[in-house]
């Protein structure tokens, strides 16, 4: 588990940790009155990024444009794993990574 303090932590980096991993709440809410139920109500939210939530296989709105340029991000865009920096998956594993210089060597079976 990973403690983010507010001295050691922006709000930036909070937003993009959550985000990245995502928040699921999950409540349930009963209001009685006199063994009378006035109000029953369950709730189910995800807090995540649209990657996060493909990733998950969140079912997204009927309509949604798959095709828009925020959509091919998602789609091309990886982190390197060395130091985490975005970059156009085709070129970090052709090229490796532009900011910290990693280079992508296959196995070879």
């Amino acid at each position: 588990m990973v403690i983010l303090r507010p001295e050691e932590t922006g709000l930036k980096e909070l937003l993009d940790r959550i985000l990245d991993k995502g928040v699921a709440i999950d409540a349930s809410v009963r209001i009685d009155l006199s063994s009378m139920n006035l109000l029953k109500t369950k709730a189910r939210i995800i807090l995540s990024s649209f990657k996060t939530a493909a990733e998950i296989g969140l079912d997204f709105p009927e309509g949604t444009d798959f095709d828009a340029p925020g959509w091919r991000d998602v789609a091309t865009i990886e982190l390197c794993p060395v130091c985490g920096m975005k970059s156009i998956r085709e070129n970090l594993k052709k090229y490796g990574c532009p900011w910290c210089g990693w280079n992508y060597q296959p196995k070879e079976g």
